[in-house]
Order: structure tokens, then C-alpha cells, then sequence
């Protein structure tokens, strides 16, 4: 634990989070930065070299932890890994996070080419499991360990390609359901592995999205999949993952609360007091400063006004309420608004909380 955080911290980041998933006092408001790959900074490497390398995916998660005192550390496939692992190839910037450059699936018949992938074996599948076996052994006994999960309809669409995927779904449904049942089985081999550590599941599905799809689309073709997945986690590891949904979601927050999800973590376009009168009473919420506005472009006074924000409209959430980031961190995000959102969780996060402390 970084410096700072040892003098304003009166629990471990394990500690913490335990006793806010059980409902029991805490000395601060969880805070989550999504670093992703935001650690290879941290670390000195690129974010090429960084997602190549299990020794630096662990290393600079345990670093960017000690430095900025957030509360959880996590690697994984997260949004293309598993169409990589199943032959799409991604591109990887040397500051931003891998995309997809060439899906697998130029035509419908090529689904039929499609590899069984081997979860201890396949792309980069071995470096995330070695990755995460280094973060439980290193500092798993002060901060949860997750993997990162991109959700099967987006790993779909990372194996057709996103615009073709989408018109698949209306012209050739039958191909599609194909597609997310192919995807589903990839995820849950390696789920299954993955499993067998100690550790939690943050799974995002930002192609699900409302502002995407329509709900119809979401509630015929993602929903019973991601039920699906999360049922399956919570059978192996007893405890329900996040799920992030990117973009405008509010017409889907009953289906997904109604995934099995033991958070919503909700993007910054979405007011958190809206989710909280719509689901707060079936779900924790978890967001949502803005990753652009204020983490990258904005100063760490911009920051603090921001959590501040978020604070007003949710800090009552029924279920519970943890402060994050509302998506992804970007790479090159200045270290100073990343301390500036955990000192502020300190500060104005303190249990037991206190809405006078972040009034307007």
C-alpha cells in the first residue's frame, strides 16, 4: 500500500471491500480507478509490452496499486482477448488497450473454421492465469484479485466484426445465436480454469449496450447469455461478478439487474440518481466519473468535483454504492487525477458517510 494510503487507511483494500459487500462499517467508500492498462504507465513499459508479458501485467498492477491505494487489481481477456484466442488479430497500440484489426469471421460459413480453444493454451489465455496466479500469491491477502471478462455478445462481435455482427442479428438470427453460443462456450472453459484461483469477475459487454442495440435485441440475444455466464461464476467462485455495460443503458436496468450481477457499474453519460430510483433497491451501483472529461483531460480539482458529484446523487443507494471510474481509464491519464479520485473517496468517502461533507 502506497505511503499515503497506509496513513489515511485504517483497512486493507480486502478488508474493505468484505465488509461493504457484507453490509458492515467501513473507513471509506470503495473506490475503483479501472486501470487496465494504465499500469503499464505506471510501470514504465508500453502498453504493448505490458499486455504481452504476464510478469508485467502483475507487476504493474501491484505498482499502480501501491501507488494510488485503489481498491482491487485485475488482468484478463477483458474486451477482445477471447475473439484473439479464437483467431481474430488484434492490434496493440504502444498507449492504448488491443483492439480487434481483422475478425476471425470474414463470412458466415468461417464459423464453421473456428478453433476449440484450449483455456490453459489458447492466445494470450496462459499469461492472464500466470498473471493472476502472481497477483493471489503476491497480494491477494490485502487486495482483491479479478479477471477481467469482455461479455459474450461483444466477443461476438469481436469474432464477425461489430457492424457486421449487428446486421447478422436481423438477417441471419440463426448464424448469431451460432456465433454467441460459440462464444459463450469459450468463455465458460475459461472461467472454469481461471476459477480455480481465488479470485473474483468483472465482466463488460459494451456491444450489448442501449445505445447499440435496441432492448428488444438485448433482452432476445444478450441477456440469457450473460445470465448464463454469471450463473456459472456464481456456482464456481460463490460470488456474483461486476457487469459493465458502456453507453446509454437506462432502458435495459431491470434486465440487467436481473442478470445476477452483484454490481451495475454504470457509464459516465448515465445520472447515478436516475439508477438509483430505477434499480438501486435490487443492485449496488458503481460509477461514474468521467474517464475523458475529468480523469484524462481535466485537473485533480476536476476530479474532486466530479466524485463530489457523484457522491450527491448516490451515496444512498439502497444496495449500495462504490465509486469508479464510469469506464475504462485511459492509458495516458495523468497519475495525479488518479490520486486525485482515491483522496477523495478519503476524504469525502468517510464512513459512516456524511452528505454535508460533498453538498454542493
Amino acid at each position: 500500500m502506497s505511503q499515503f494510503a497506509q496513513s489515511a487507511d485504517s483497512m486493507t483494500s480486502l478488508e474493505r471491500m468484505r465488509a461493504f459487500r457484507a453490509g458492515q462499517p467501513y473507513d471509506r467508500i470503495p473506490c475503483s480507478a479501472m486501470l487496465s492498462e494504465h499500469a503499464a504507465l505506471v510501470l514504465g513499459v508500453t502498453a504493448t509490452e505490458y499486455s504481452h508479458s504476464a510478469s508485467l501485467m502483475a507487476r504493474g498492477q501491484i505498482a499502480a496499486w501501491r501507488l494510488y491505494g485503489h481498491d482491487g487489481v485485475a488482468v484478463g481477456p477483458t474486451l477482445p482477448g477471447f475473439a484473439e484466442a479464437a483467431g481474430s488479430k488484434l492490434a496493440f497500440p504502444e498507449a492504448s488497450n488491443p483492439y480487434v484489426a481483422e475478425p476471425a469471421i470474414k463470412q458466415p460459413a468461417d464459423i464453421e473454421r473456428l478453433p476449440q480453444v484450449d483455456p490453459r493454451r489458447s492466445g494470450r489465455f496462459p499469461l492472464f492465469l500466470e498473471a493472476l496466479a502472481q497477483l493471489v500469491h503476491d497480494v491477494g491477502a490485502e487486495v482483491p484479485v479479478s479477471a477481467g471478462l469482455g461479455g459474450p455478445f461483444t466477443t461476438a462481435a469481436n469474432l464477425r466484426g461489430t457492424e457486421h455482427f449487428l446486421r447478422d442479428i436481423t438477417r441471419d438470427p440463426d448464424f448469431a445465436r451460432r456465433l454467441l453460443d460459440y462464444s459463450l462456450g469459450i468463455m465458460l472453459d475459461f472461467v472454469r480454469v481461471a476459477a480455480e484461483l481465488p479470485i473474483g469477475f468483472n465482466l463488460a459487454d459494451p456491444v450489448s449496450s442501449g445505445t447499440m442495440v435496441s432492448s428488444k435485441v438485448y433482452r432476445e440475444l444478450a441477456l440469457p447469455y450473460q445470465q448464463r455466464l454469471i450463473s456459472e461464476i456464481i456456482a464456481l467462485t460463490g460470488r456474483p461478478p461486476v457487469l459493465h455495460i458502456c453507453g446509454n443503458t437506462r432502458r435495459i436496468w431491470p434486465e440487467m439487474a436481473a442478470t445476477g450481477a452483484g454490481m451495475l457499474s454504470l457509464d459516465d453519460v448515465i445520472d447515478l440518481e436516475e439508477a438509483k430510483a430505477a434499480v438501486g433497491d435490487r443492485i449496488v451501483l458503481s460509477g461514474n466519473v468521467r474517464p475523458t472529461a475529468s480523469m484524462y483531460l481535466g485537473t485533480p480539482q476536476t476530479v474532486e468535483e466530479n466524485v463530489k458529484e457523484c457522491l450527491r446523487k448516490a451515496w444512498d443507494t439502497p444496495k449500495g454504492f462504490m465509486l469508479s471510474t464510469g469506464c475504462g481509464l485511459p492509458v495516458n491519464s495523468p497519475p495525479n487525477n488518479v490520486h486525485a479520485l482515491v483522496n477523495a473517496a478519503r476524504i469525502y468517502g468517510r464512513y459512516p458517510l456524511d452528505p454535508a461533507r460533498f453538498a454542493a
